[in-house]
């Protein structure tokens, strides 16, 4: 197919794997977005909207991030992540409508489990605070009954209301594996996390079976008689790294707008809504 054929899947992929939006990243989904809007989208992106409740026509980052993109991880979450690729790949339209649908099921499915898997984790999570105590530099939340699907995106929840490193834990599903622990995490600005798992690895040798990230997402396991010794670590390891500073939640902005760019094509760029990580 012609390249450009595939800036919709490009544009939808940078925005829901939260890419940084650099220059470039910017242009193509710019361009993705202005095909999609234009009904130049493959017969997966078409149904996944309509399977959403949203409209192409007017189609903006916020329907990659927040209606297309998680429909499609659902699959990989809780069923067979092989779903989402047919979905977006196929150019059957009856069997694109089939497969939204079933990726629609899935991910209400997928929020049930997390909604009710959020309200426990953020309960343990904010027991942490209790007045009185000194308030922990990073999280660490763990439940017999958690789903691992999901406990990158409870993580993720926590660490946005409480501003801390957060790892949420889930036993694994995998045969065998019964006593191994599944975690995810989220990382606030100043703790790359990758790095501080890697720091725990050196420290306490064996304590971490796997482990891999970057700075502001990564994922472990443990064996479950290790946990508090990795709770510990990581602890550690964020008391050195960040300062009372860095604790607290920061709301940066550019300042006001000055009068030269009060112009009609910077509201057209404006109302164009191309945002994403790192252009907001």
């Amino acid at each position: 197919p012609k390249l450009d054929a595939l800036l919709p899947l490009v544009a939808l992929g940078t925005v829901a794997d939260v890419v940084r939006l650099d220059a470039n990243n910017r242009r193509l989904v710019a361009q993705g977005l202005k095909r999609v809007r234009a009904g130049a989208l493959p017969a997966g992106l078409s149904s996944l909207f309509g399977a959403a409740g949203r409209s192409a026509p007017v189609a903006t980052t916020f329907d990659f991030g927040f209606a297309l993109g998680p429909r499609i991880n659902a699959a990989g979450r809780l069923s067979d992540m092989t779903l989402g690729i047919e979905c977006l790949l196929t150019d059957d339209a009856l069997r694109a409508d089939e497969l939204a649908r079933t990726l629609d099921g899935i991910n209400r499915e997928r929020r049930e489990i997390e909604g009710d898997m959020r309200a426990q984790a953020m309960e343990i999570a904010e027991s942490l605070f209790d007045e009185g105590e000194e308030p922990p530099p990073a999280i660490c939340v763990f439940d017999p009954d958690f789903h691992e699907g999901v406990v990158g995106i409870v993580a993720s929840r926590i660490k946005d209301k409480l501003h801390r490193p957060t790892f949420v834990f889930a036993a694994s599903q995998a045969p065998g594996k019964e006593h191994e622990l599944k975690g995810s995490g989220r990382s606030i600005p100043g703790f790359h996390l990758r790095d501080a798992l890697d720091l725990v690895a050196k420290r306490h040798p064996g304590v971490l079976l796997r482990f891999g990230g970057h700075a502001m997402a990564a994922g472990c396991t443990v064996a479950e008689e290790h946990l508090d010794t990795f709770e510990q670590a990581l602890a550690e390891v964020a008391m050195q790294w960040l300062d009372a500073a860095t604790l607290q939640r920061r709301l940066e902005t550019d300042g006001p707008l000055a009068p030269e760019y009060r112009r009609v094509d910077l509201v057209d760029t404006l109302h164009k809504e191309v945002w994403g990580q790192g252009f907001a």
